[in-house]
């Protein structure tokens, strides 16, 4: 399911009714891609965080944000859109505990989405004056080069999240195709394990890094084809090997168009933590699960009702667990082994930083598994609350403006499905140089 809206909404995930429809849909085993919005930035060209757009904001969908390829088949110059929409995720609501504050690291990964080139539809005639309506309203989208815009050919070119995350639900397409029992989890752990982090951009620029299908395709078919019908069955336990017969995992390692990466072998579980290791996928993890959901102290299980001798569902009912399993022994938490005053200045340390951390194995591994229990206080992992203290020294407060002219966003979004543009040279619209 593919879905562009990035509404506008301070609410958390746990109420929001866009974010419960999209968890309801992966709970019942559909993998959710979702645009993260178009406001990175403000109208005078400042950077914003905070502003990731419902349902991006909720932790069971693929959030997907927005990079600039510069018009070249390289990747080594790829860039995250200046448009694209920064995390964390600022919804909030109050739960039995007191004031609860989203604060997930959002977007997940990001993919092309400036200047994508594609059909533009009209009737079956082709002509100019049947053009779609955001043609007609915007022409220069027609500007081309090289298109001969001939009837029934013609093509347009468009920039935003809604561009990206089509781009990564025909990637999640693919890797179903190789692997028809991959979970919905699973396929978001296999995208941000296998992305490229692109150097400079943060964790809440580009979350884990940009998207590569090749990779993502090799570690899809390396794992069992049965992943999903034995958790449904009850007959896969954490812990379960993952690996097909006679598989193991691939080199974390790509080659496109001559040129060859490192994966940056990235996983984000719980919200706002980063995890890494084989063991994420030689061993069944239980955040693999659907129907869990997992944020901080916070695990949500959805449990789906079916309609009497069919396998439509019926209705979807949530609630809170405890004693919950829900990581295995072996995987490395690369935010593990931190301390916690260092941990918000690192969301603004380049994606890549952490993937170094994550290939030469540095982290905190676990030995026995983690399962949160009621009373455990789990480490916040990275936080950005209100008038959290940076390490720089810096306070973001809602609203409050850094020197570097960074804004900590209120949490509204202007919807994307009924945004229009400031001007027509809105880079959301039109796309960066």
């Amino acid at each position: 399911m593919n879905l562009s809206l990035a509404a506008g909404s301070t609410e958390s995930f746990i109420t929001d009714p866009l974010a419960r429809a999209a968890r309801r849909a992966v709970a019942a085993g559909i993998v959710v891609v979702v645009a993260g919005g178009n406001a990175g930035k403000t109208a005078d060209g400042r950077e914003v965080y905070g502003a990731v757009g419902s349902p991006g904001h909720d932790p069971s969908v693929i959030t997907v944000g927005a990079t600039n390829l510069h018009a070249t088949a390289t990747r080594t110059d790829d860039t995250v859109a200046g448009f694209s929409s920064r995390g964390p995720t600022r919804g909030r609501t109050v739960l039995p505990e007191g004031p609860w504050i989203d604060n997930l690291l959002k977007p997940d990964l990001v993919a092309p989405g400036n200047r994508i080139i594609g059909a533009l539809s009209a009737d079956i005639f082709g002509q100019r004056s049947t053009w779609n309506r955001l043609v007609t309203t915007y022409p220069q989208l027609a500007n081309v080069p090289g298109a001969a815009q001939a009837p029934n050919r013609t093509l347009m070119q468009l920039s935003g999240t809604s561009v990206a995350a089509p781009v990564v639900a025909g990637a999640a397409a693919l890797l179903l195709q190789v692997n028809p029992g991959l979970t919905p989890p699973l396929v978001k752990a296999i995208l941000q394990y296998t992305a490229q982090p692109l150097p400079g951009a943060n964790l809440l620029e580009q979350g884990v890094g940009e998207l590569n299908i090749e990779g993502a395709v090799r570690l899809a078919a390396a794992l069992r084809t049965d992943i999903g019908p034995a958790l449904a069955a009850g007959t896969l336990r954490a812990g379960d090997p993952l690996l097909a017969s006679g598989q193991r995992l691939p080199l974390p390692q790509s080659t496109i168009n001559g040129q060859s990466f490192n994966w940056g072998r990235l996983v984000v579980a719980g919200g706002n933590h980063l995890l890494s290791g084989d063991a994420l996928f030689t061993r069944f993890q239980p955040i693999y699960d659907p129907t869990l959901n997992w944020t901080r102290q916070l695990v949500l299980r959805s449990t789906v009702l079916y309609w009497p001798l069919t396998t439509v569902p019926r209705s979807i009912v949530e609630g809170r667990v405890s004693n919950q399993n829900l990581i295995t022994a072996g995987v490395v938490w690369i935010d593990g082994n931190l301390a916690q005053s260092t941990l918000a200045g690192g969301l603004f340390l380049p994606a890549s930083t952490w993937a170094n951390q994550a290939a030469t194995g540095s982290g905190f591994v676990l030995s026995g598994g983690f399962v949160l229990s009621e009373g455990f206080v789990l480490s916040e992992g990275f936080v950005l609350s209100e008038g959290f203290v940076l390490s720089e020294g810096f306070v973001l407060s809602e609203g409050f403006v850094l020197s570097e002219g960074f804004v900590l966003s209120e949490g509204f979004v202007l919807s994307e499905s009924v945004r229009d543009p400031a001007s027509v040279a809105d880079p959301s619209l039109t796309g960066e140089p």
